[in-house]
């Protein structure tokens, strides 16, 4: 079966594409893969080293990507995801196995213990993520080893050798080991690697040793909550291109201050916890002049207003986050935005979590791009949109197209909620709406033009979706199939 399989493969432009597939099952069977996680371990291979600025290179990546899907070789899920299927993956570890790219592929099959007893100087890709591991204690001699997938798993202990002879390591994945308190000095053996993945770690400290990463141009540190020590490390990597530390507990500040020594620095991802640091960073130049793509505010217990044009310069500014049981009261939406500096086109996703003190989010009006909104635990929040509030602006109310480009909707434990928005909405890519422990909100901006042509869902409980108020009967037998019980 895989000789006649292998045809699209054949087919594909060059070694660089095929390389690139073959990547690919390096991923457990029906993982969804992010693409911009997979072209991101592409550019640490060197497999789009033809491109030697970062934007040309993750243009290239998403080209590759959409070849392979047009050559039916991967499944796209959604706009940020893709999966190869399980037969598809065979034969591609299948011509793997066949081929000089020697891979060791153990990903996903309930692994306890570290895989031993294989010839590992000729592996050249290893992936055994998605298991149970929680020791690294046999020292790997892996002289031409470029990949090392050891993600999610229950990792506690690498011990300090274990990295000593992998000399051309080029990514290293340890991300989603929470039991991962302390990582070994050994790593700064790593004199190859490029692409270093820490998030969602519970490591404390990162080693001094670290420094010896001379060629590193990649580092994720998201969600290392724990993380409190990096001893003047950031300057050190002269070569990195791309910081991930939203969610990070380290201070901003202190890193913001090292990032003026990043002549390659270029994209950023980041959480502020008060005003004053929020402030303080738009002072540094490679802040402001960076790709910064996520902006988490958590806290924020210094000021009850947040002016949301203190964000209006940062680009492209693709996701934002405001958590933390704030005290913010108030998000203001100030005339002067209308003149257009303000307006957040690159903004794709907002998540609002714990802001107690809020009573509307009418400020999202001005990212007319916006595709998914997702609001938790929220308790004072009793509208999205305010109408009041857009009577402020109203130079531009007759001109907004509210929610022209939402495809996901996400309401959780919002108790005061009774309104998304007043009057009826197109809605015209809407996919997904979810209302989850709402019991107020019992309308919402639809009639019987909206979401049409969609497939939309809406999900919820029985109960609340009984008491559901219609705009008029067409609207609740056009709306009626879409329900799906949560």
């Amino acid at each position: 079966m895989f000789p006649k399989l292998k045809f699209s493969y054949d087919c594909l432009a060059d070694e660089k594409v095929k390389s690139c597939f073959l990547y690919c099952s390096l991923y457990p069977e029906d993982k969804s893969i992010e693409k911009d996680e997979l072209i991101h371990c592409w550019i640490g291979e060197g497999l789009l080293d033809e491109h030697t600025n970062l934007s040309s290179a993750r243009n290239r990546g998403h080209f590759i990507i959409g070849s392979l899907i047009d050559a039916c070789l991967l499944e796209k899920q959604g706009n940020h995801r893709i999966k190869m299927h399980d037969v598809i993956r065979d034969m591609a570890l299948w011509i793997a196995g066949e081929s000089e790219e020697k891979f060791f592929v153990k990903s996903g099959v309930q692994l306890k213990e570290q895989p031993k007893d294989k010839k590992w100087e000729e592996v050249i890709r290893m992936s055994v993520m998605d298991n149970l591991i929680e020791n690294l204690t046999d020292i790997l001699a892996c002289p031409n080893l470029q990949t090392l997938f050891l993600g999610r798993n229950r990792l506690k202990v690498i011990i300090n050798d274990f990295f000593n002879f992998m000399p051309m390591l080029r990514v290293l994945d340890l991300s989603h080991n929470m039991n991962l308190k302390e990582l070994p000095a050994g790593i700064g053996k790593l004199v190859s690697l490029e692409h270093l993945n820490l998030s969602f770690t519970h490591i404390r400290r990162l080693p001094i040793e670290l420094k010896a990463l001379k060629n590193l141009k990649y580092l994720n540190l998201e969600r290392t909550r724990r993380l409190r020590i990096i001893p003047q490390l950031i300057s050190s990597f002269s070569k990195l291109q791309v910081l991930k530390m939203e969610g990070c507990c380290y201070q901003c500040s202190l890193v913001l201050e090292e990032m003026e020594h990043l002549n390659y620095l270029n994209v950023l991802t980041i959480t502020f916890t008060s005003t004053s640091e929020l402030e303080k960073a738009l002072g540094f130049n490679k802040f402001i002049s960076c790709a910064i793509e996520h902006v988490s505010l958590q806290g924020f217990r210094d000021s009850r207003s947040l002016n949301i044009l203190a964000l209006a310069n940062l680009h492209p500014l693709y996701s934002l986050e405001l958590s933390g049981y704030m005290v913010i009261e108030d998000v203001k939406i100030e005339s002067s935005i209308i003149e257009g500096v303000g307006c957040f086109h690159s903004l794709r996703s907002i998540y609002l979590f714990d802001c107690n003190q809020l009573r509307d989010a009418s400020w999202i009006i001005f990212a007319p791009h916006l595709e998914r909104l997702f609001i938790r635990d929220c308790q004072g929040l009793e509208e999205i949109i305010s109408e009041e509030k857009l009577s402020e602006v109203a130079e531009l109310k007759g001109n907004l197209n509210l929610f022209s480009k939402l495809e996901f909707l996400h309401l959780n434990n919002l108790p005061k909620m009774k309104t998304i928005y007043g009057h009826a909405l197109l809605f015209p890519q809407l996919k997904r709406i979810t209302i989850l422990n709402c019991p107020m909100l019992k309308k919402f901006p639809l009639n019987s033009n909206s979401a049409k042509g969609r497939r939309l869902v809406i999900e919820g409980d029985e109960g609340w979706w009984k008491d559901v108020e219609w705009e008029d009967e067409s609207t609740q037998i056009a709306f009626f199939p879409s329900f799906k019980h949560r």
